[in-house]
């Protein structure tokens, strides 16, 4: 996983039909009736404002809005692009980790931050839109794929291979506390059924039992954040 969680005491597993799910929630936290100001999309070993594009409007139907405000892509236009560039380098170095929500937790309208990890694919790709948007070609190019890698054959060959792909996808939504300056939540779906479609109304319906009563929340980059320190940061982990 890519984002570690320290001390999670208590694991919850489940399943529905072509979907596997793993919850854990650190000691003492309470998972209802949390404001959540969202991250983004961790995809391919980067931020990938493209893909929450996709998945954004599913999810924020569980957060009871149409759309939800996303830090990544309000962070674009935020000190003169120099606080995304480094953004977008510690992401590509270490991934989306509880030091770079700490230093970006003082713009967090929430109390907590959200932010989605994606891998994978579903098994049939002819019948899956990528997370991009998308139609599939067949080609690795245009299949979902996520930072853990594609395993899927190039051209011709994959379509040849659909119906013995035993491809998944791997969504985890990772819940960093404002406060406590950790992550206190994590759900986990691996999902071997047939369509991304189907995949997020059952990733959807598993973080709303999960973390009932959640809500959007907003972002403010006019906070004190140095993107730097940030560059600095994921300099000293390489």
């Amino acid at each position: 996983m890519l984002i570690a969680i320290i001390a999670m005491g208590w694991s919850f597993f489940g399943c529905t039909e072509g979907a596997q799910f793993d919850t854990k929630l650190a000691p003492g936290f309470s998972a209802a009736h949390h404001s959540l100001s969202v991250f983004g999309v961790y995809k391919d070993g980067q931020m990938s404002s493209e893909a929450w594009a996709t998945i954004g409007a599913r999810l924020a139907v569980w957060l009871g809005q149409a759309q939800c405000p996303v830090g990544y892509a309000s962070a674009a236009s935020a000190h003169d692009g120099a606080l995304i560039a480094a953004i977008d380098d510690y992401a590509r170095a270490d991934g989306p980790t509880d030091e770079l929500l700490a230093q970006l937790a003082p713009a967090a309208k929430g109390d907590l931050i959200l932010t989605i990890t994606v891998a994978g694919r579903p098994p049939t790709p002819e019948k899956a839109p990528s997370l991009s948007g998308e139609a599939n070609s067949g080609g690795g190019a245009g299949a979902m794929g996520g930072s853990r890698g594609r395993t899927g054959q190039p051209g011709g060959a994959e379509r040849r291979s659909q119906a013995i792909d035993t491809n998944v996808l791997d969504m985890v939504a990772s819940l960093f506390s404002v406060s406590e300056r950790r992550s206190v939540a994590e759900v986990t779906m691996r999902y071997s059924g047939e369509t991304v479609d189907d995949a997020l109304t059952k990733f959807a319906q598993k973080l709303s039992t999960t973390l009932p009563g959640a809500t959007c929340s907003d972002w403010d980059w006019s906070a004190p954040i140095d993107p730097d320190r940030i560059r600095a940061s994921a300099a000293t982990t390489e």
